[in-house]
């Protein structure tokens, strides 16, 4: 299934800022009825703008996920220091350029790929738990191998939950288009109502003229189609 996504004439602070500007006008004229702007309608159109308001910001979504992100570059840099001790206690053991140490995994390129250390982690734990009798016999904790698995653990599950946020955000982003159009096209319907039943009456009429003209939003149009389609499952 796709939904389109539809481009707005005016930013969401605006939109939003005429929304309670257009609820407030329907005060007192009960005239719009005949129009279908009744008190149910009034509810209904009131409820859609506060689930717009309710949306959080593209700033505040792009916070959380700095948030998210600062935490796996904390997790890398704990897995690159167990990887160079791991090297080291190999290194002790065996020497430099040993066959045994040509087996651990060179994880420099990986500092700052999750994808990449996590790989670099299960093979660098397999060497490690090969040679276990005589890296621990060099002083290696016994433990060792299992933090290593822990820290890798833990970074493949922050990876994950990035991606997760992503995926939401996208759906996030869908969900949020749709509520702001429907308050769009809400405001556009009232202020119709309101110069029919109000064309004669020139001091109400002006309230019902289009808002989007001076905010440079252009006319009362349905909002086009955004040319990306994202898809949603």
């Amino acid at each position: 299934m796709k939904v389109e996504i539809k481009k707005l004439p005016v930013s969401r602070k605006i939109l939003l800022e005429e929304a309670n500007n257009s609820y407030s006008n329907l005060a007192d004229k009960p005239e719009l009825a005949a129009q279908g702007i009744t008190e149910a309608y009034k509810a209904g159109f009131k409820s859609d703008i506060l689930a717009a308001e309710n949306f959080k910001s593209d700033k505040e979504i792009k916070k959380e996920k700095a948030a998210l992100t600062v935490l796996v570059k904390a997790k890398l840099k704990d897995c690159h220091k167990w990887l160079k001790k791991g090297e080291n206690f190999l290194e002790l053991t065996f020497k430099q350029k040993s066959p045994q140490t040509a087996e651990y995994p060179d994880y420099q390129g990986a500092k700052n790929n999750d994808i990449l250390t996590i790989d670099a982690m299960s093979s660098a734990g397999n060497v490690l738990t090969k040679y276990a009798t005589e890296v621990t016999a060099k002083g290696m904790s016994a433990i060792f191998v299992t933090e290593g698995a822990t820290l890798k653990d833990d970074l493949k599950a922050l990876g994950l939950q990035i991606g997760s946020a992503e995926d939401d955000f996208e759906q996030y982003t869908i969900e949020r288009n749709l509520a702001l159009v429907k308050v769009y096209d809400e405001i556009n319907e009232i202020n119709r109502a309101g110069r029919l039943v109000f064309e004669k009456d020139p001091a109400k009429l002006k309230s019902f003229e289009s808002p989007w003209f001076k905010n440079g939003g252009g006319n009362e149009e349905a909002p086009p189609v955004e040319p990306i389609v994202p898809p949603v499952s």
